[in-house]
Order: C-alpha cells, then structure tokens, then sequence
C-alpha cells in the first residue's frame, strides 16, 4: 500500500472518528421505521416511502422495511407506492428520540390484478421494476419469479435476458455475460456485493455456466458506477442476491425431467428447495437454507473446418479447407449449489447476518472426433477443390473431468442509529478449476487394415464447398476413412491441472444523515480491502510405447446415428465407430513401458499470484425538490505479485528454467456523479457520469505458458504479458424512464464509453506447430492506445389487464440495444494493421422479445433472444495482402475470428393445481440454434455445432405459511 493511499485511508477513517461523538447524542430528532406489505401480507422489496413535508425518501430492504431517520418532531403524511399495487398514506405523529413504527398493507387496484398476488413471475417482474425504479444507479434486475419462468439452468442464461446483454456459449449454455458490448473482462461478478473469483482462475471473467439459476433471490445488473462501488466493471456488474428468511415461513420445492432427440436422445432432471422462517415474538432471528441438484446429459454434433488459401498454377487466389474435425461430443453435466441466509437483530439498532453460496460444476463428458486432412493443392473447378494423394485421416479420442467450483461467505453487523449508519464486513471466497485445461487424449493414425487395403495414410481429397456452411472432404479413391481397423495408435497423454484463487477482503463504511438548508443529505464513507492469492500447475504425462492396438480394439456402444443429419457419411453411416476410453486406458497400460513427465510443460504452466487491492471512497447524496444528486470520488490501488518460470534454450536446443518474479502496481482516483430528476410522478431523468477500470486477467499477466490442444476452434498457446496496465473509462448515460400502473416500464437511453489502454487479444496461425500438421493458434493480450463504445437501448414492459375478457391476461416485456465502437491498434500490431475495426465481443444488435400470459391458474412465457455476430479474436495480418481482397483480406478465409449470429426461441408455461403446487412445462432452444465461430466472413465457418431443442416438464411447490 502507497504512502498517499494509507494517508487518504487516515482521513477517512478519522472523518469517522469525528462523527462518532455525536452519536450517542442524536436524540433531538425522532424516525420511522416500518415494513410494507402485499394483500396477502409478504413483503414488498424496493417499496418507495415517501415522507412530507421533509422531501424525505426511503426503499424498503430486502426484508421490506424502511428507516426515515432525522425526522424534526412534528405531523408528517407518509406514503408507500409500489408499481402493481394501490398506494398507501397514512399520517404519522413523531416525538423527539423515538422511532414510530409503521405496517403498510397496500392493495389491489384492479380486479384484474388479483393474479398479481399468486403469479410468480408477475411478483417478480413487479419487483424488478420497483427494484430499478427506487436504485441511485442505472440497473437491470430478474427477481426469482423471473429467472424461473423459463428455463434456465445457469445464471448465465438469466442474465442473457437482460437488455444490452449478449452471450458467449458453450456446450449448449451460456457461459460469459458481455454487458453493452463489452468483453466479459471489462465486466464484474459479485455475490451479494462481495467480488468472487473465477473459476478459471487466470481470468477475471467469471464462468457463469458453473453457478446455478435455482437458489438466487435476484440478479441485478449494474450499468452505471458510484464511488461506493468497486471500481471493476466498465461494461457493468453482475450481482448475485441470495434469498434469506421472511417474515412467513418459506417451503418451496422443484423438481424437473426433460429429454434432448440428438444422436440416440438424452435424459436431463433437477431438483431444488428452500427453507427458511423466521423465530421469536419479534421474529428477529431469521434462517434460510437453499439447495439444488441438476444433470444434463447432451450430445452435441460438432464440425470444425480449417480454412485457409492458396495460389493456383494461373495466379488465381482461391478459400478453401484442407482439415476438418468432425467432432462427436457425449455431456454428462452435473450442476448443484447450496445457500445460506441467517440474521439477527440484536437489539432494535444492531443486526448481524451471514450469507453464503457455494455452487460445484462437473463439465465432464467424452469427445471423438475423426479429421480427414487434405495433401497439397492442385486445382480448383467452382466449388470443388482437388489435391494430390499425401492426404491422410487421424482420429483421436479425449475425456473432460473439469471440477470447477465457486465459494462465497459475507459476515458483518449493521448500527442503525439516529442519524448515521454503520456497516462493517468481512468475506472470503474461493474459486478452482481441476482438470479442467487439459485432458487425457489419445491419438490414433490413419493406415492399412490387417489386410493390407484402406490406407487411410496416403488418400487422394477433393473438398466439396458447394455448402459453405458443411464443407466436406471427399477421398476419391475409394478409402473409408470410418473403417476402425485403418486406425493404429500413436499417442497417449495425460494431464493433471489444478488452479485455485482464494480472496479475502474486509470493509466498513459510515453514512451520516443531515441537511442543507433544509434539504436531507446523506454523507457517507468508507474503505476496503481485498487480497487475492491464487496458483496454477499442470503437469504432462507423455505415455512410452503405446503402439500395439487399433480403433477396432477398443471400441465401444455409443454410436451417432444422425450426425449432421448424415451429410458426411460414408457408406451409409452417419459417423465413425467410437472408443470406449476405459477400453483405450487398459490397451494403452497393457502396452506402454511408462510414462514420461513434460518437465518443461509443467514449467510453462506454473504460477503463483498475489494481488492486494486497497480502496476508499467519499460520497454525498442531496434531495432538493424533484432532483437527486449524487457525486463522489473513489480511490483504488492495485498491486500485483508473482512467480513463475523462464524457459530458455542453448544453441544446442537444452532448456533451462529459471524461476522469475515480477511486480506491478497502479493507483487511479474514480470520480463519479448521478442526477435523477423526476419529470412528472412516473417519469424520471437520470444523467450520469463515472469512471471505471478493467484490471488485467492473472493469466495474461503472468509470463507463464500453458498449451491446449484441444481448445475450439483452434488448439491454443496461451502467453503472459507482465507488462499490461489495467483498461480505464470515462463512462456516460442518459435515460429517460415511465413506469405504468397497474405493471409496465418504458425506457430508453444512450450511453458512450472512452477507453484508454484497452486490451486485445491478439492471436497468430501457426500452421503445422512443431510438425503437429495442426494449425495452432498463439494469443497473447497487449495494451492498445485507445477505443470507444456507444450505443442505444429501449425496454418496454407492460401487462394489459384493462384489456376484456381473456385478453387481461397478455404482456409484453421487449428489449433491444444497439452499440457500435472502434479501436485503434498500437503501432506494427500484426503485420502494421491500420484498420478501426469494433471492439472484440461487440454485438452491434442484441434484443430480448417476450409474450407473458397470466390468467387464472396458467402462467405462460414465449421468449425469442437475438445476439449479432461480433469479433472474437483479432488475427488478420497486415502482410497477408490487402485489407479489401475478398480472399487475403480481413473478410477472407484467415480473417478476424468472429462468434456467429444467435437467435433462440425459448417457451414454459406453469398451471397452478392447488395453492402452492404448479405443473411445469418448458421447450429449450427451440430454434435448434447453432452456436460457432468464422474468420472473416460467415462462409469461412471454423466451428459450427449443434444441440437440437430440449422439452422438460416438472412439478413446483411453493408456499409461505403462518408461523
């Protein structure tokens, strides 16, 4: 920690210091205290309590209740509003040192909306708007009801529901959340405000897919800073709230099973529940404990072309493929979680509480993949491309047995007094990733079968491209490149991988109520610190001598019947036999001699990290009429420190590793101001202004080297830069918001992002790495000298209950954004690329379009999500040929790596039998949506893989009862 930081630190604490004497003595002033209430009595979270003549304002907590303190004694009307219910005045004596209680109870406006009280998802959705409507910042959020109405099994999925929300997938599931075009680097993850790391240690973007959507009270997402948050998240913050106990006891209980067509079909089921109440006359000790259990079993079809170009005879350019994976993938996915909610309210001003989520992801499955590889060029006529007779097949065999887990425990006490509000915090979370970089492969070669025909070593290839989008490699001269028997071993490896981060971090913070000629204000400060160790090691086992055995061998029962609805299949088969590994494990025990670690593999690969990173803020909020305004500066230092190895070779090739450290530090001071003007009674403008920071993945920090062979859409050599400095921005907003009575919002903003030392990714094609016959891809990240980002979004949510009859039951909840950016590369970056092209991650057009029905005992959801396509790695190089030809240049076939389009159409509705108990039903990715990769233009496709929709139907059971 600097010197200016621990002097800055000193301030604020001994701001504090002289605060905390008048404490004791604030009794001139009297309160408000209270709860607000549905009809049927549960709590209203988010509930605007507003309090005159004083222009004094609440929103109710996460237990419905509200403190309006600082009050002179006197008579004063207070007002409870809630979007989706009647408002409620009342009026209120208050005496001089004491807080009067207050119960709320609002009601329904129409008729019609009595479906508001029984509706999950209508519950949620009004709590969404409340949640946005009463927050100092620009936020997002999908309350329990929401999350649950389709079926999402991760909280990536969730997410991706949200406005200006894009998805990188995989495996058939969300996995990274990109806020506003943003890469998910220059995003943030926190549970319940506490900052976890990723399960993948060397990133800072969190894997989301490992986290379950059952078990979380709400998602909020965050667009805008303020000076009390972390600094993290140029894009936004993703906050994760579990639930904790009400003041009705929760039992809820879920149980789901579906069924996925491909390949010979697929089972799924999961379940979930929730206890939780409440004890005591005042039922001021409060317990909740959550769990949920989900496996999806999936196969996916998978096809990997690699394109690339070369020159005919007459000079002529020409794109085409000369290797293609036809990859053949068997998921067992097993997701569970626990979470935990406790509190205490110790005396009338002090409460203690805890919160925990831990959430454990399995990502194991099998892959078999067979690869024709063409020989040399020789010709192309139209769309078929001939080559010569070195062509070849191979076919390989890996296992996945990612453990990858995420942990998460915030202890603390909150003071509320008269005038001042004191919190202090202490948390620890833990994240690791376990086998889940590298896995056991095996390698078999193409040959003659044991009777010496079918040489699958030397095959004559024409590539048909009559479908771009299923380029095919053809052999010609009658081999079978699905014959087992032409398949003899060559190689077996094995990996062990373990990586694991573990963060500690401490904070408190005061917040001092007043007034400025007349006008309540809120002063408040604070201080936090974090500090981060994490470590990685891999370590290779090359297996010695394992020749001995073909496919024919080991095979095993799976089978793909319909891969690619059989458009590359050889006489009549739709894909090759596939291995049983445990079989391939015992050929390969029963013929090696041994096995020979890879010392130098396992040096590139290590590291150990350390990362402390120390902040405090200054904050002051104002109301003066219809205005709010807020300002405030924060102040955050980071340091980094690590360890890790050094390879270099002597003129004879020998290595030698030398143990490296490096350090890194910076100091940045974020200010931040927000404005929110209430134009009319459900109208509000909101201008806000703040910057941010994106600090650099560990990964790319640290000059270690980790090597994966079977990355997509290409294998992969990852390097560290320690040289990075983190990505700053200077952010703005504009929005406009109406809220609708009896439940709707219609909202639209702009917003622009100025970033400095942004990071690429930059990536280079290596082809035939150290005589792999494999085209590699090397990525390292750098520091560019600037970029930026804008754009527009709109939502417009509203349910038509004034419509007749059955039409009162529609909804209609719509997004859509538009962005558009431009980076400037620093000099000489691949190749001397002048071009401005859009920021990796960047999807220019997202929207979300959802049709609700809620009548009666039917709740229903129709929901289309729409993700453009955007660059996923930058690896055009200048020298190539010119920027503009449609075969050397950047839409040709070794352009920028781009994420294909996504459109998915998703459905589940529920019936209400009795009280608390619903049928559930729901269609997945109904749209068959393929999810992939291209270089330059969407011809050129690298990855394209399918999963087929996904039905599932369950049984829920939710009530809260009556102590």
């Amino acid at each position: 920690m600097t010197n200016r930081l621990r002097c800055l630190l000193a301030t604020i604490i001994a701001s504090g210091m002289a605060i905390a004497p008048t404490i004791a003595a604030q009794t001139g002033n009297g309160s408000i205290t209270g709860t607000v209430q549905d009809p049927s009595g549960s709590i209203l979270i988010s509930a605007k309590v507003i309090v005159e003549p004083s222009e004094r304002q609440a929103a109710t907590d996460n237990q419905g209740q509200f403190r309006i303190s600082n009050l002179p004694a006197g008579r004063y009307t207070l007002t409870a509003s809630y979007v989706g219910f009647a408002p409620y005045t009342t009026t209120v004596n208050v005496a001089p040192g004491v807080a009067t209680s207050v119960i709320a109870a609002l009601k329904i406006g129409l008729k019609s909306d009595t479906v508001m009280v029984t509706a999950g998802r209508l519950q949620g959705q009004a709590e969404a708007v409340n949640v946005e409507r009463m927050s100092p910042n620009i936020v997002q959020v999908e309350p329990a009801g929401v999350i649950t109405s389709l079926p999402n099994t991760n909280v990536a999925d969730a997410v991706g529901r949200l406005p200006s929300v894009s998805l990188e997938r995989d495996e058939g599931e969300g996995k990274y959340v990109q806020i506003r075009g943003t890469e998910p680097r220059l995003n943030n993850l926190t549970i319940n405000g506490v900052n976890v790391p990723s399960v993948e240690v060397t990133v800072r973007n969190i894997k989301m897919d490992a986290i379950p959507a059952n078990g979380i009270e709400r998602i909020e997402v965050y667009k805008t800073l303020s000076a009390d948050q972390d600094a993290d998240g140029i894009g936004g913050t993703v906050n994760l709230v579990t639930p904790t106990a009400q003041e009705k006891p929760t039992y809820a209980f879920n149980g789901t099973a579906g069924y996925n067509p491909l390949q010979n079909g697929y089972w799924r089921g999961g379940f979930d529940g929730t206890v939780g109440r409440r004890w005591g006359v005042t039922k001021k000790f409060g317990l909740l404990i959550g769990g949920s259990w989900d496996r999806t079993n999936r196969g996916i079809d998978d096809l990997e072309p690699s394109q690339t170009f070369g020159t005919l005879p007459s000079g002529k350019n020409v794109a085409y493929i000369n290797s293609e994976d036809m990859r053949s993938y068997q998921y067992y996915r097993t997701r569970y979680g626990f979470d935990l909610g406790v509190d205490d309210k110790i005396t009338p001003t002090m409460t203690v509480y805890g919160k925990g989520l831990f959430a454990d992801f399995h990502d194991y499955g099998e892959v078999a993949v067979y690869t024709p590889n063409a020989g040399a060029l020789i010709g192309a006529t139209g769309t078929q491309v001939q080559f010569d007779n070195t062509g070849n097949w191979q076919y390989r065999h890996y296992i996945r047995r990612p453990d990858q887990q995420v942990f998460s425990f915030l202890t603390g006490a909150r003071h509320d007094l008269s005038k001042d509000l004191i919190t202090y915090e202490f948390a620890a979370s833990r994240g690791h990733n376990i086998g889940g970089q590298a896995f056991p492969t095996t390698n078999f070669s193409g040959t003659t079968n044991a009777s010496g025909k079918n040489d699958l070593g030397n095959v004559t290839f024409v590539a048909d491209q009559t479908n771009p989008y299923r380029p095919k490699l053809t052999a010609v001269d009658g081999t079978n490149g699905f014959d087992p028997g032409s398949y003899t071993v060559s190689s077996s490896v094995n990996y062990q991988y373990h990586a694991t981060q573990v963060n500690y971090q401490g904070s408190a913070s005061e917040a001092h109520d007043y007034t400025v000629y007349g006008h309540p204000s809120t002063f408040s400060m604070g201080v936090k610190i974090r500090n981060s160790s994490s470590s990685q090691f891999e370590n290779t086992y090359n297996y010695d001598n394992v020749g001995g055995f073909t496919l024919a061998d080991v095979l095993g029962t799976a089978t793909n019947p319909t891969y690619y609805d059989k458009s590359f299949a050889i006489g009549g088969l739709a894909y090759g036999p596939i291995s049983s590994y445990s079989k391939i494990q015992q050929a390969v025990l029963a013929n090696s001699t041994g096995t020979t670690p890879d010392p130098i593999a396992a040096a590139q690969a290590f590291f150990n990290a350390n990362e402390r990173i120390s902040a405090g803020y200054l904050e002051d909020v104002i109301f003066f009429g219809n205005f709010r305004l807020q300002g405030g500066v924060r102040f955050d230092e980071g340091g980094t420190h690590f360890l890790a190895n050094q390879i270099a070779y002597d003129a004879n090739g020998n290595p030698t590793i030398t143990p490296i450290r490096r350090d890194a530090s910076y100091f940045n001071v974020l200010p931040s101001v927000s404005l929110q003007y209430q134009l009319q009674k459900d109208t509000n403008l909101r201008v806000v202004y703040g910057r941010g920071l994106a600090r650099p993945n560990i990964g790319d920090l640290v000059p270690a080297t980790v090597i994966d062979p079977n990355q997509t859409p290409y294998p992969t050599i990852a390097t560290g830069n320690p040289n990075l400095v983190p990505t700053k921005a200077n952010n703005y907003d504009i929005l406009v918001e109406h809220y609708f009575q009896p439940l709707g919002v219609l909202r639209g903003g702009w917003f622009y992002k100025q970033l400095s030392d942004p990071i690429y990714p930059t990536a280079t094609l290596l082809p035939n790495y150290n005589g792999t016959g494999k085209t590699y891809q090397e990525t390292l990240s750098i520091n560019g000298p600037g970029a930026h980002i804008q754009g527009f979004e709109a939502q417009w949510e509203q349910r038509f209950s004034l419509l007749p009859g059955l039409l009162s039951g529609i909804g209609i909840d719509a997004n859509y954004s538009h962005t558009s950016s431009q980076v400037t590369f620093p000099a000489g970056f691949d190749g001397g690329r002048t071009d401005k092209p859009a920021l990796d991650r960047d999807s220019p057009n997202d929207y979300n379009f959802n049709l609700t029905y809620d009548k009666r005992r039917f709740s229903g959801r129709f929901a289309i999500s729409h993700n453009d396509a955007s660059i996923a790695a930058y690896q055009w190089t200048a020298g190539t040929g010119p920027a503009d030809d449609p075969i050397l240049g950047l839409k040709g076939p070794t352009g920028d790596n781009y994420f294909y389009p996504h459109t998915q159409f998703d459905v589940q509705g529920s019936y209400r039998v009795y009280k608390g108990l619903q049928l559930v039903f729901s269609g997945l990715n109904l749209s068959n949506e393929v999810f992939g990769f291209y270089n330059g233009s969407g011809i050129y496709p690298v990855q394209r893989e399918y999963y087929k929709p996904t039905t599932s139907f369950g049984v829920r059971w939710s009530v809260r009862g009556e102590e």
